[in-house]
Parts: C-alpha cells; structure tokens; sequence
C-alpha cells in the first residue's frame, strides 16, 4: 500500500493536466546578466508548459515557449544609447502550467579616468581665450568707423591743391601723399574729388572686421554647418569661380537670400519640364500648376512656378540651392516683418554659382529622359530635346541630383558615365525608402561613377529613411524634422503670400548639396585641381561611423570640412568615445570623466573636439587604445594624454 501512494505522488509531479506544478522555489527569483548576455534555467515537470514574456524591448528570450525543464537564454540588445546609469533592470513573466515573475538584473561597470593635453602649447592656450577672429562677427565690413572720411591721394603737393569748400584736414603723409578729410557729406565729397584732376584715387576711409562666423538671423539653427565643420569656412580663400548644377524643381530666382548667386535665364539656366498649358476656356485663370506641354523642348527659364506639396514651404530646389550658395549678411527685406538677413550657404563666402536646370514638375516628379538631358547639358555635352539643340554656355563642374528612383535607368547611369567622363562630380542623393525597402539601390546614385550621399541626424546617427546599402559612399546631415529644429534649414518660397521665407526639411535630399558645396569649395580654394583630386580630399577626410572603414550606413564617413582643408581651429574640450557592446559618447568635465559600461572589449578614442560637433573627427588631436572592461565596480583608466 506505501508504495502504491509514492507512485501515485511521483506521477503528480509530473502531471499537467491536473494543475500539479514543480515547487515555486525551483525558480530563480532573479537573474544577473554576465556583459550582454545570461540564461534562465526552468526546472519544471518534463510536461509543464510554459511561456516567457519579457515586460522590456531591450530584454529578449531564445526560446519563447516550451514543455518541461530548458535552459532559456537572455539577451540585451539597445538600439541607442544605454543610459548613464549604475545597473539596467528588467522583468520576466513566465505563464502557463508555471505562474512567475523573474528579476532580470544588467549591472554595469562604473569606468573613471582623466584627459590631458600633450600638445606643448597647451598650458598657455584655451578654449576661452580665443583670438578674436575667432569670435563670431559679420561677415559684411561696414562701410565707415566714422562715416565722414575720405582717403585722398593727391597728384601734386597738398599745398597747391584746391581743397573743396566744407571739408577740412585730419591728417597728411607727406610721403606716399596720403590725405585724410573730413566733410558732413562725404558722398558729395567723393564725387566732387573723383572730378579733380589733381586727384590720382579718393574711396571713403571703410573699416575691415575679422573674419568669422556669419551674423545671419538664422545662422545659430543651422546645426548641420557645426555639425560637418563648415562653421570655420571663413578660414579659408577662394579664388576660382566654380559652378553648381542644381538638376531639381527649378528654383526662385527672387528670393533675395540668393541674390548674385544663380546663372539667369540666358546665361545656361534651363527648364527641361516647360510652363504650364494655358486654360482650355479663355474665361479660366492661368494655372502655374498644370499640366506642361507634352514632348515640348522646355525654355530658358527655370523658376519654379509652383509646389503643391507645400504651397506655403515650397521649392525642393530653392532648398537645396540655398544650402550651397545662400548669402552671408544684410539684404532689403521682402516685406516688413521679414527677415533682413535669413540664413548662410555653406559656400557663402567663395564665388560659387548655382545653374538652376528645371526636371521636376509642381508635384515633384520628373522623367528619366529629362534628368539624363540636364545631366549631359550641365557637363557641357549637346543635347536635343524635341528637335531643339541645346548647348550650356557655362558647363559645371559639380551636378547636384537631390533626387532618384528604386528602378534602374540605363539612361540616367549612362549619362551620368558620360558627365563623369568629362571630369564632371556627379553627386546624388542615396534614397529615403530606407523604411520601407531597406538596402534598395536608388538611381542616379547607385550610378558607376556618382557620388552617393547618406543622411546623418543631429546625433551624428544615420538618418532612420536614409538608405543604407553597397553604393553609400559618404553621409552628411539631413535631419528629422520630428525632433524640433532637427530639420535641415534653407531657402523656400511661400505661394499663398508669394513671399520668400525659410522652412525645415529632412532627407538625403539635403544632405547631397552640403557635399556638392564641398567639393566645390575644393576646387575653388585651389586644394584640389581636378574631380578626382576634390572627392579623393573630402573622402579621405570624413569621420569614420558606424564600422571600421566603408560601411553600408555612412560609406567612408561624415563630411569634415576642417579635416579637408586643414583649418586651424579654436582648441576644444575634450571627448571620449566608446565603442563595442555598447557605444557611449563621454564629456569630459574638468579634465575627468565617468560613465557606465557592459563588461566587455572597448575601442576608446580620446579627442580634442576642436570642431565642437561632439565626434573624434580625423585631423582633432586624439588618442585610441583597447580597454577590456571586467565584472566589478569600478575600472580606472588612469590619465589620458591627448597630443597633436
């Protein structure tokens, strides 16, 4: 009879059916994860079932669901940034013939150290005594200190000449015969001595400034200049007049943020889409909007009539020409509550031109053919369209495609080969379909021979939309507008009020003209004399993201313009990075840092961030060495020598 009841007990431990469960106590009431990674063990009844939930996006579960005793194992995974803290926390539910919670616990490792500079200048130089050119100031001289003098230099000895009624002498070098007078009207007083015959020159006694950053009124929301380096572009001189095909919506010529900056109609400037059919019913009014003619051959005028899209934020290629080429400085605003200044190309300050070709209509579509003829037309080759020979007087030395296709086109590439053939950049935007066909190739940029771009976010991480994929060959901001003031901020044109104004966008669209600028300003500085030489300097100068070398997501990097052109730039603070089973960015305050870590292998890099962009760009003094991080409370990395 004993043994009768033992068998009986032992067979309703191992029954389901009944509810009979394996003690509680058989379960941990927590688990530790050992770096990213740890296991569970469910010791439960050979026919318990049994599922695992985790209450936690970064907490997953190998298996999910079972019957009887398992081994599950855990792992951690973020899609950002851990959070600077001691320990992560998380939770397990377990259901089924089993009923429990588990305490998943993911201690971190307090990492400590310091940051020194080795350069030997740096006990006498820092961040704030900067020299003052280094300060942010106008980047237009004002015409006068004064405002009433004038620079005379005289033919004959001051003696015998005639001064003009009303002026008077502040000074006279005798030896370069040098005048200085002073009048209440000094523009009459030029005018009067440029008549002189005794006068060789007279120019009023203008004022130069150091040369810094722009004071446009919304310079300080273009994040992506500081976040590329082309906040310092004040450093450097160009020489080379440069132009920049911009193959897009067109774009508005009276917008007066890019005043002198565009070829005009006449001058190459061509619109490929043609203007709108005129109404069937005379009655009715023109509609800007409407369909163009079919098959006609286009004009010589390629303003953007329209957006439907965006009717009171409109112009995709007014946007993207602003990028590159908008003014630094003061203009007559367009109505009295607009701005008198707005915001600054990247190449404000070189003498770039944009040609504006029109290939996209007012919904922002356009056709292979049409792209495949502004491509060759921009590179200088003869075109023909609808039995109209075309030839651009003023060829380009960089085509700007801030657009593209998923469905490849013979004639895009091979009119992209043919462009690139003749020396011509060919720089295009990577794609926006990231989300929704991830790795897809987009034309013209997936193109042999085309330069294709990727987006950044203001966190200097790949844009979500950004395509990531074999032909990515560089990234530069694009933004999210999500976030606010994310966006990428630029010329655009309101159609309701029919004012210029300035809004906001995101995608690789954007950031395709910052690299366009680039090479441009390559060539005109005269760092760079050919096509190749310019990409081969802003490639080899990127900041390495993402993987070591060439990735899918970044190519060879973020654009750096200081790393390209060797600015000397004000020293910066100083910055750790961290990357292996977790990537940390760490400021460094008062010569120490502290941050939190996985145990684990780690490539630390310690920089100056001279650009101030928070990144280790190439050409920033910068150390970088292995760290393996173990199991414990704290690790300290000692003091860190950061030299040039």
């Amino acid at each position: 009879m004993r043994l009768y009841i033992l068998v009986f007990l032992l067979l309703l431990v191992g029954c389901s059916n009944q509810g009979v469960l394996a003690p509680a106590h058989t379960l941990p009431e927590e688990v530790v994860l050992e770096g990213l990674e740890g296991s569970l063990a469910l010791r439960v009844g050979s026919n318990v079932a049994w599922r695992v939930e985790s209450y936690n996006t970064w907490l997953s579960t190998t298996p999910a669901t079972g019957i009887g005793p398992k081994v599950i194992q855990l792992k951690a995974k973020f899609l950002g940034e851990l959070q600077n803290q001691p320990e992560y926390t998380g939770s397990l539910r377990i259901t089924g013939d089993v009923e429990a919670e588990v305490l998943v616990r993911l201690p971190l490792v307090r990492v400590t150290g310091g940051v020194e500079d080795s350069s030997p200048a740096a006990a006498s130089v820092s961040s704030s005594s900067l020299p003052s050119q280094l300060q942010r100031t106008s980047s237009t001289p004002t015409p006068s200190a004064t405002g009433d003098e004038i620079l005379v230099k005289y033919r004959t000895d001051l003696r015998a000449a005639a001064l003009p009624e009303g002026s008077r002498v502040l000074s006279h070098d005798r030896i370069s015969r040098l005048t200085k007078l002073q009048s209440p009207n000094p523009q009459a007083l030029l005018e009067r001595l440029r008549l002189d015959p005794s006068v060789e020159w007279a120019e009023i006694n203008g004022t130069v400034t150091a040369q810094g950053e722009p004071t446009d009124q919304f310079y300080p929301q273009q994040w992506y200049l500081r976040a590329t380096g082309a906040r310092f572009a004040y450093q450097q001189t160009y020489t080379t007049p440069i132009t920049v095909a911009v193959v897009d919506t067109g774009v508005r010529y009276d917008h007066p943020d890019l005043a002198g900056r565009l070829w005009q109609p006449g001058e190459g400037a061509y619109d490929f889409v043609g203007d709108a059919l005129p109404p069937e019913e005379p009655n009715k009014p023109y509609d800007p909007c409407g369909q163009p003619a079919p098959d006609g051959p286009g004009d010589n005028d390629p303003t953007d009539p329209c957006d439907l899209s965006a009717k009171d934020k409109g112009s995709h290629g007014t946007h993207v020409t602003g990028i590159i080429v908008a003014n630094a400085g003061t203009f007559v605003p367009a109505c009295p509550t607009c701005t008198d200044s707005g915001m600054v190309g990247q190449a404000h300050n070189a003498p770039i031109k944009v040609l504006p070709l029109r290939v996209l209509d007012s919904s922002g579509n356009g056709t292979f053919e049409d792209v495949a003829l502004a491509v060759r037309y921009a590179a200088g080759i003869p075109v023909e369209k609808s039995g109209q020979l075309l030839q651009n007087p003023r060829p380009a030395q960089i085509i700007n495609l801030s657009l593209g296709s998923v469905a490849y086109s013979n004639v895009m590439c091979e009119a992209v080969a043919d462009a690139v053939a003749r020396g011509v950049l060919v720089v295009a935007a990577a794609g926006n379909f990231q989300s929704s066909s991830p790795g897809a190739k987009v034309y013209p940029a997936a193109c042999p021979g085309a330069i294709s771009v990727a987006a950044t976010d203001q966190y200097n991480q790949v844009a979500y939309y950004s395509q990531q994929n074999s032909e990515v060959d560089i990234a530069a901001p694009g933004g999210n507008t999500a976030i606010s003031g994310g966006g990428i901020l630029s010329t655009t044109w309101n159609y309701t009020t029919n004012l210029p104004n300035y809004t906001f966008y995101m995608g690789t669209s954007q950031a395709t003209p910052q690299v366009a600028a680039a090479l441009a300003m390559a060539l005109s500085s005269g760092r760079a004399s050919t096509a190749t030489e310019a990409w081969n300097l802003i490639r080899s100068s990127a900041t390495d993201l993402g993987a070591p070398g060439r990735d899918d997501a970044y190519g060879y990097g973020l654009l750096n313009l200081p790393g390209a052109f060797g600015w000397t730039l004000p020293r910066g603070e100083f910055l750790v990075s961290l990357s292996g089973p977790i990537a940390r960015r760490v400021p460094v305050v008062n010569g120490r840092f502290e941050t939190f870590l996985v145990p684990g292998r780690y490539t630390m890099v310690a920089c100056r961030d001279d650009s101030g962009n928070s990144l280790c760009d190439s050409g920033e003094p910068k150390m970088e060495r292995q760290v393996q991080v173990n199991g414990g409370n704290t690790l300290d990395l000692g003091t860190i020598q950061v030299g040039p």
